[in-house]
């Protein structure tokens, strides 16, 4: 989804991790890196949309019955993802 010279900021604090995942760290001793790498940590599809379309894209999922976060932002950088 990211161009070359794009990378993704994601806000761990953005949204609610289900406790699932938090157990499974514990429980298991997983890596937080780790957890987010393979299960996303609860996330489970991304849109990228234009800053200004962002709050209308969360209404729009609403009245569709999805519950959606604005969860970071794209950023000039090294192509991939950085959780913050």
């Amino acid at each position: 989804m990211l161009p070359d010279g794009i990378c993704a900021v994601i806000r761990k604090d953005s949204y609610p991790v289900p406790e699932i995942f938090r157990l499974l760290a514990e429980k298991g001793n997983v890596e937080e890196q780790m957890m987010y790498n393979t299960f996303n940590m609860g996330i489970g599809m991304v849109l990228g949309v234009g800053a200004s379309q962002a709050e209308r894209t969360i209404e729009a999922a609403g009245l569709a019955g999805v519950e959606a976060y604005i969860i970071g932002v794209a950023d000039e950088g090294e192509k991939g993802v950085t959780l913050c």
